[in-house]
């Protein structure tokens, strides 16, 4: 039998697009779950923002571990796999939980707001530290959020979370953008938000840079440069490194065979599909799950 990675939705105690609960809290609703293991692999399907507040934590995402101290604020986005750690318990802080829908609409595909860096995970670290903030900080603004969450007043609560959730992240933004490699020009990490949203959607279909370009309308050239000047990978690396990335999801969170994920990752004979990974990994794949 198959066991497929849990697919974890939004599931708010309200209608409301936010969530908000402090670590301790969060750590009750876990211990409660029923439908999967929070402390094993799963993938959510929503945007996630955990701040620490007091203590060390370390939260696993996509293959790695984190390590959160006082002041830490880590964002988890949408079909990233992850995991809660038996320490969570000890820490003290904030859980952020945002529908995706709400998220994307506002922020991604918004003219208001564009969110080039944050929650970009395939070019930037998903943490921000203390020290990187300068003299701003996030933990006096979730405290706020976290008060008006739970503040029995229903009137205009939805857009004073909303303002506050904008707050986070646009100081977010700016955190990444202040720490970004100098010179990229905005127009060029949207073309490449455009790329690898096409990427995601069509990696089964096709690896090759050109038909990414020419969906784009852009030369071959220029989309290796944007690519180049981002993330420090040729356009060809970059497109490697994010397969191996999805087979190495199937490979840790599901029982499928190599055979059934070479399928399933638009490798059309699971021998080209172990080539691949060892020649991007320095391992087989059953190793690696192993």
């Amino acid at each position: 039998m198959t066991v497929a990675l849990p697919k974890i939705d939004y599931k708010a105690d309200s209608e409301s697009d936010i969530e908000v609960m402090t670590i301790a809290e969060t750590f009750v609703k876990l211990t409660k779950t029923t439908e999967h293991n929070p402390f094993e692999v799963h993938k959510i399907q929503f945007y996630f923002i955990l701040v620490v507040t007091e203590n060390f934590y370390s939260h696993y995402v996509d293959f790695k571990f984190y390590e959160l101290k006082k002041g830490s604020v880590l964002f988890v986005a949408k079909n990233q796999v992850q995991h809660f750690t038996e320490n969570f318990k000890n820490v003290k802080g904030y859980c952020i939980i945002l529908n995706s829908q709400f998220l994307e609409q506002n922020y991604f595909m918004s003219q208001n707001h564009n969110l080039n860096r944050l929650y970009n995970y395939h070019l930037e670290n998903p943490v921000i530290h203390e020290e990187e903030m300068g003299k701003d900080e996030f933990i006096d603004i979730v405290k706020k959020l976290y008060f008006e969450y739970t503040l029995p007043s229903n009137f205009a609560k939805a857009d004073i979370l909303r303002a506050y959730i904008d707050i986070i992240l646009l100081k977010a933004e700016r955190v990444k953008q202040q720490h970004a490699i100098s010179g990229v020009k905005t127009k060029w990490l949207e073309i490449f938000n455009e790329f690898r949203n096409s990427l995601a959607a069509n990696y089964i279909k096709t690896r090759s840079s050109r038909d990414y370009s020419a969906e784009l309308l852009i030369s071959y050239k220029l989309l290796n440069d944007i690519v180049k000047s981002t993330t420090g990978k040729t356009v060809k690396a970059f497109i490697d490194d994010f397969v191996v990335v999805e087979i190495k999801r199937y490979l840790v969170t599901t029982s499928l065979s190599v055979k059934e994920i070479s399928y399933k990752t638009g490798f059309d004979e699971p021998a080209n599909m172990t080539k691949f990974f060892k020649k991007n990994t320095q391992t087989t794949p059953l190793k690696f799950r192993e």
